[in-house]
Order: structure tokens, then C-alpha cells, then sequence
């Protein structure tokens, strides 16, 4: 079984070059969209997956250097 980090990485590259991911840290929140244009919107019809990540996870994600954002 993937864990949640292998999923969201996967997720990206399966989304094309333009995937956009984006993440609040403090709360956790993890958004893959389509494009940096599409999460600006943050019209929630557009994301492709939604994570709820732990404090740990998310540094996980952050060390990878594959996270867009980081707010």
C-alpha cells in the first residue's frame, strides 16, 4: 500500500506538468490542481485530489520539493 506522500507524488506527475500542488501547512491541507491558474479560483470543481495530511506528513511532502505553494 502507497503511503499518503507516494499517492500525492503520483497524483502530480499523473496530472501533467501544469498540476499545481498547494499546501497550508498549519492546517494540513493539501490541493492538487489542474494549473496555478485553476487555484486561484479555488473553485473546488476544479482540484483533481484533496489530502488531509499530519504535521509530520507535511513536512514530508515539503522536504520532497514537489509542493507549488506552501502557506
Amino acid at each position: 500500500m502507497a503511503t499518503k506522500i507516494e499517492e500525492i507524488l503520483s497524483a502530480k506527475v499523473e496530472s501533467g506538468e501544469n498540476a499545481y500542488l498547494w499546501l497550508q501547512s498549519a492546517a494540513g491541507d493539501c490541493i492538487l490542481w489542474p494549473t496555478k491558474d485553476a487555484s486561484e479560483n479555488e473553485d473546488s470543481a476544479d482540484e483533481i485530489g484533496r489530502w488531509q495530511l499530519t504535521v509530520d506528513e507535511a513536512n514530508a511532502l515539503i522536504e520532497t520539493g514537489e509542493v507549488d505553494e506552501v502557506e
